[in-house]
């Protein structure tokens, strides 16, 4: 039975509304071999039946649970679980070709799967997962079984959970053929790798990192945007300001009106940039990372131009990355995401402390990684990476003599010894050819800025302030060697320190003006994620996409269960042929 059979079959028996129709349409589902494959249940001691070829199979110290069909069965016909959608034909094959061995519980209590389970489920909803708060209230009052009499309601309740909630079950990153309980099959290679391996399984199948299930339920209204056949292109413009006329001027506002920017209303029809229309566009640069000044160039067609199809592939890629992510991510965090060139404290879901950054130019990438910070050094040094010092300093220093000593650096040679710029012929050296070290005093010339956030990696970057602060002013902000620089690192160490009594405001600024470094170990350690994140839900809940500026993302297909939702969606939008008429594509083999 496909998924999309069963979607259709549980929508009859709904309709039926007869408990009795629906336990027999369960058991007749069910196939005979995998029944006759069921242990005796007078049988004593746990039994491990051989499963078939190719079916679920579970780790031999579970016992079987007497009459675990009839409680799923019953569990089925309760409106209780109404509000999700459970695969209960799928849990009772599942469930058969296993013998029915329990999984979440034991006689006494529950197996490490179950606690894992309960102990998740409250977590991941909090996060954003969509589960009705009757099941989880059921879940969370279900009495503990006491004996293998009453085992059987608990174990097909949470499973019944289990299945009604897991990603792969639930949403378009699970594959067509996973869909129902056949994600069940999963637990088995979990179970075999301990308590590592179940914690693993559900961080795959309920994550509980908000911006997942944030992307995850905003999905379904950017597939809707394809199934009603996306949007219109818009033509190029050279520029195009606020208060211009230009024909192009309809096409924009069609376009928007389809993606909400551009209220219906105000679809009009006029070739002249009127200002309802700037405001869209401009809340459209904002949720696409362009200056939002209302003046429409390259950057914001290419924006406007990029397919329904492809926003959707882009989502289903970033759901992806956070759902392997996400479990790294505490509650309170700096994520320095590289599409977006922003850097964000976030505490406990919400916006703490924002700042644009600088990042890696495409030579230069800005590496992902996830650290802790752990210093905040004020007035601080710079030695230039030798790379940078062998090509970058030194071609500045022959285009401009002098530029060394004048932007504050120091040279030494490798015994350590200070080096006047004037006994080196700048000509001479360069990379692989370079035995000095370069070293910037603080001050407002230094690289690194009045501030720099260090933190352990293995790619000697960090965050830190820059004395060219018009590159802010800049929309695409690739300007680095690899270091994200922030806007306003004085503001930023402020925060991170404010809970600190010993480190007020008044005294970081009394610092800055010594020129003198000053290091100061955070009390309470900040945990950072450089990311590469082109597609989420912001915290104020409007979806935000980023150019891929270095070019990562590899965009999946689109998932069977789309391709088979678009080929309904046209089937129904196709008009029928009057009645009397032959079908237009009669006799053309089609």
């Amino acid at each position: 039975m496909t998924y999309w059979d069963d979607v259709i079959m549980k929508r009859w028996i709904k309709s039926a509304n007869s408990a009795a129709f629906l336990a027999l349409t369960l058991s007749l589902a069910v196939g005979q071999p995998a029944w006759a494959e069921r242990p005796d249940e007078n049988q004593s001691g746990p039994t491990v039946p051989v499963a078939p070829a190719g079916t679920a199979t579970v780790a031999p110290a579970l016992l079987h649970i007497p009459n675990l069909d009839a409680s799923i069965t019953e569990l089925a016909t309760d409106p209780l679980f109404d509000g999700l959608a459970v695969d209960w034909t799928g849990l009772l094959n599942f469930y058969a070709e296993n013998g029915g061995l329990a999984l979440f519980t034991t006689p006494t209590g529950l197996s490490p799967l179950g606690q894992q389970l309960y102990d998740r489920l409250p977590i991941a909803a909090a996060a954003g997962l969509q589960i009705p708060a009757v099941v989880m209230t059921a879940v969370a009052n279900a009495p503990l079984p006491a004996s293998p009499d009453n085992q059987g309601r608990a174990e097909a309740l949470l499973a019944a959970a289990f299945v009604g909630t897991a990603v792969d079950a639930n949403t378009y990153l699970g594959d067509a053929d996973e869909h129902g309980a056949l994600v069940m099959n999963k637990i088995s290679d979990a179970q075999a790798k301990g308590e590592v391996g179940i914690k693993d399984l559900l961080d795959e199948q309920l994550p509980t990192y908000y911006r997942f299930w944030a992307l995850a339920n905003y999905l379904p209204k950017q597939v809707a945007f394809l199934e009603k056949g996306g949007w219109p292109e818009v033509p190029s413009v050279k520029k195009l300001e606020p208060g211009n006329s230009n024909p192009v001027v309809n096409a924009i506002r069609a376009r928007l009106g389809v993606t909400g920017e551009l209220a219906a209303a105000d679809v009009v029809t006029g070739d002249v940039y009127d200002p309802k229309l700037v405001a869209a566009v401009e809340l459209f640069q904002r949720n696409h990372g362009l200056n939002d000044d209302g003046v429409i160039g390259g950057r914001t067609i290419e924006e406007l131009n990029v397919s329904a199809e492809e926003r959707v592939r882009q989502i289903l890629l970033n759901l992806e990355r956070m759902r392997a992510d996400g479990p790294s991510f505490q509650s309170r965090h700096l994520i320095a995401n590289i599409p977006s060139q922003e850097v964000k404290v976030i505490q406990d879901g919400k916006v703490t402390f924002y700042t644009k950054a600088i990042f890696g130019k495409l030579e230069r990438k800005s590496p992902t990684l996830s650290s802790v910070i752990h210093t905040v050094k004020l007035n601080p040094d710079w030695t230039a990476p030798a790379k940078i010092a062998a090509i970058d300093e030194v071609k500045r220093e022959r285009s401009n003599p002098g530029f060394l000593e004048a932007k504050g650096f120091t040279i030494y040679d490798r015994s350590g010894n200070v080096v006047s710029p004037d006994a080196i012929d700048w000509h001479s050296v360069g990379p692989g050819n370079f035995p000095y070290t370069l070293r910037q005093a603080p001050g407002p010339e230094n690289a690194l800025g009045p501030v720099k956030l260090d933190f352990p990696n293995d790619h000697a970057v960090f965050i830190h302030g820059t004395p060219t602060v018009k590159l802010f002013d800049k929309q695409d902000r690739f300007f680095s060697s690899g270091c994200v620089r922030t806007q306003q690192p004085v503001e930023l160490a402020k925060f991170v320190l404010k809970d600190d009594p010993e480190w007020p405001a008044s005294r970081i600024d009394d610092v800055l003006k010594t020129a003198k470094t000053t290091l100061v170990k955070l009390k309470d350690p900040l945990p950072v994620h450089i990311t590469y994140v082109t597609a989420w839900v912001d915290e104020d809940g409007v979806m935000q996409f980023r150019k891929d500026a270095y070019s990562y993302d590899d965009l999946p297909r689109l998932p069977r269960a789309i391709k088979q939702q678009l080929v309904a969606a046209a089937q129904q939008a196709e008009p029928a042929p009057a009645l009397g008429e032959p079908d237009k594509d009669e006799g053309k083999g089609k």
